[in-house]
């Protein structure tokens, strides 16, 4: 399919714009079928074995989400959105972007927006995550060979017009100062958070523990705390995520940090609820570390609500089954966004043609 080579002068910039949006309905396509096939199947593997944190399992869920993002409905809805801003030509731009390597295919969102905006992408992923996105650049540019030109994986920086970057609050303070003058996306620590309110059914709290355990919770869209009313009873919840999370104990890198936190917290003194895989501890942060989950108890969900918004610099996704709750994500959603869900809630496709 050659979308976009050798277009006919009658063709707009809107038709330009809807065109790679095409290709990358076809990419979505594609992975499905591949992964149907085993064609995903050798570098899922080596991308496993380069990093402990990346199953199979994960690898595999990271790239049906993909899949479902591209679907051919979600990205007519994303045309109909942003194809009002492409009535005037503008000069294709080389744009940065420095991955985080926590989940698999961290910068897919960024390629994305970058190239369906006409722009180039230049990637330096990390080490940890450096092998699905450059293999689903080989199918993209099988489908779009024009794509070609627009990506470039780098060990080293060249020059360029603007840069995404992805790390710490530590790590963003260094890029501010780095590349200081020029136009940037940062992004820095993130978390999503659950409120529960004791009406939640068993299929929600089982839901639930795919947004807290998925990726084993490294993700901004993991969620690594719960807010409770005062008098919670926590039994039905403690027995279902550790029904859920039983899967988890043959990853030793995960069953270190749950032992490891276990013997601190006990050695302090300090309460917890033991789930046999995982530690629900009161805490009033909202970054948890991997196997513990902070809860927070509410009395007032008005309360709660202003606490949220204050809190909104930190807060990536709201998962609640309560109506009231503004933006709320239903329980088992989390890690299936929409092309609308951007990180840190900044516009990348506005800032890519900004």
């Amino acid at each position: 399919m050659l979308f976009l080579q050798r277009l006919p002068n009658k063709y707009t910039l809107k038709h330009l714009f809807q065109t790679r949006l095409h290709a990358f309905q076809e990419l979505s396509k594609q992975i499905i079928l591949l992964l149907e096939s085993g064609g995903f199947d050798a570098v899922i593997k080596q991308q496993s074995i380069e990093n402990k944190w990346f199953t199979k399992e994960n690898c595999r869920f990271a790239l049906i989400a993909l899949a479902t993002m591209m679907e051919e409905q979600n990205c007519e809805t994303f045309y109909q959105k942003y194809h009002p801003y492409f009535q005037e030509a503008h000069a294709s731009q080389k744009i940065a972007v420095i991955s985080a390597g926590n989940i698999p295919c961290a910068a897919f969102h960024d390629f994305f927006c970058i190239l369906v905006s006409g722009n180039q992408f230049i990637g330096k992923l990390s080490s940890q995550d450096a092998l699905l996105l450059p293999f689903l650049t080989k199918i993209l540019v099988k489908i779009e060979p024009a794509f070609a030109e627009k990506i470039a994986f780098v060990e080293k920086l060249p020059k360029f017009d603007k840069i995404i970057a992805t790390g710490s609050n530590n790590s963003a303070r260094y890029f501010e100062y780095y590349f200081k003058g020029l136009p940037m996306l940062l992004r820095k620590n993130r978390n999503s958070i659950a409120i529960l309110n004791g009406n939640e059914t068993e299929e929600d709290l089982r839901n639930l523990a795919v947004d807290i355990f998925r990726y084993f919770g490294l993700g901004c869209r993991s969620v690594s705390k719960i807010f409770v009313p005062k008098y919670y009873n926590f039994t039905r919840v403690l027995e279902i995520l550790q029904e859920e999370t039983i899967s988890l104990l043959p990853y030793s890198g995960y069953v270190n940090n749950y032992e490891y936190h276990r013997a601190i917290y006990a050695l302090n003194q300090i309460d917890f609820y033991d789930g046999s895989s995982f530690l629900l501890l009161q805490n009033s942060s909202f970054t948890s570390p991997i196997s513990v989950i902070y809860y927070e108890k509410y009395e007032k969900m008005s309360e709660l609500s202003k606490k949220i918004q204050l809190s909104g610099n930190e807060i990536q996704c709201v998962v609640s089954n309560d109506y009231a709750i503004e933006k709320r994500i239903p329980f088992g959603k989390t890690q299936y966004p929409s092309l609308f869900d951007y990180p840190n809630n900044e516009d990348i496709l506005l800032f890519c043609i900004s």
